[in-house]
């Protein structure tokens, strides 16, 4: 996730349907502990059992651990982004043929749902690199056919006129059969915690306006959230995180989410406070749950997340 802001447009409400399945962000690495096997195995069994369907990671390989497979292993369908370094392309073919792998792999249900070639990568640059096309293409015919293969970008790029120019946009969106925006409403100035879910909702009703259709046309099929959140702590540009108001949002995006969003298409950010984070006032602070795993709130039930 990287800080950015974007005005508050179009109070669209939209309808699709309930969604079935609970999806949390997940990163291994919260607080100082050293990542392994049997760490991502507790993590993982903490967050089957708090009620989510569904787990979205942002490498695929960790301390030679396929996040995928123990994910599926874990009965929780996996959803998997390739990280995509601009000017080290290279860097991704570790986690291509781990998503392959992965994405090879059933137990019962649970199974490989998404592959996400890059994550908020596009944000500074002006043109879409070749190789996620390559990789995408790649990944495309290399995985079962109900496994959606796209990208992961912020909603700056998805809607802010600046950012209209990027070079092969819309042709990447075009080969996606999967589309990943992240909406931040922390980082709208001047947004109190409970007016955070309009702000979510102006971002994705604009997705879905006859402006946004003509630019990007099939777009709104492929559209999933894939992170959306509010800190528990720290303070920029107005707009302060604390625990009340991260409850108070979580409650209103569960709600709203039942009548937006479709199954498996909402990744809520994130599983675990990070307190080793230094790159923004906020990013300590995102957690569900504590650092070590700890219930950071009592009084709700991430089955209804």
């Amino acid at each position: 996730m990287k800080s950015f802001f974007l005005a508050l447009v179009a109070t669209v409400c939209l309808s699709v349907s309930s969604v079935q399945a609970k999806g949390i962000c997940y990163d291994p690495v919260h607080g100082n502990t050293n990542v392994n096997a049997d760490s991502i195995r507790i993590d993982l069994t903490r967050l089957r059992d708090a009620g989510f369907k569904a787990v979205r990671t942002y490498v695929v390989m960790h301390s030679n651990q396929n996040l995928g497979m123990m994910i599926v292993k874990n009965n929780m369908n996996a959803s998997l982004t390739v990280p995509f370094v601009n000017d080290r392309p290279g860097d991704s073919e570790i986690h291509i043929k781990g998503a392959i792998e992965a994405a090879k792999h059933r137990n019962g249900a649970a199974r490989v749902t998404h592959i996400w070639v890059g994550n908020e990568n596009l944000a500074s640059v002006n043109a879409v690199p070749q190789q996620m096309f390559d990789f995408i293409t790649r990944l495309k015919n290399s995985v079962p056919k109900d496994v959606l293969v796209g990208t992961v970008q912020r909603n700056t790029e998805y809607l802010d006129p600046a950012r209209n120019g990027i070079g092969r946009w819309k042709e990447l969106l075009d080969r996606c059969t999967i589309a990943g925006i992240n909406i931040h409403p922390i980082f709208t100035p001047n947004t109190p915690a409970d007016k955070g879910v309009s702000v979510v909702n102006a971002q994705w009703g604009q997705l879905f306006s006859e402006d946004m259709k003509k630019r990007f046309p099939g777009l709104t099929g492929k559209l999933a959230i894939t992170e959306v959140g509010w800190p528990s702590g720290g303070s920029m540009n107005g707009n302060t995180g604390t625990k009340a108001g991260s409850l108070t949002f979580m409650n209103a995006y569960a709600d709203w989410r039942k009548r937006h969003v479709d199954e498996q298409r909402s990744f809520y950010f994130q599983a675990f406070d990070q307190p080793q984070r230094n790159d923004g006032p906020f990013e300590k602070f995102f957690g569900i749950l504590e650092s070590n795993g700890n219930n950071k709130f009592t009084t709700f039930n991430f089955k209804d997340m």
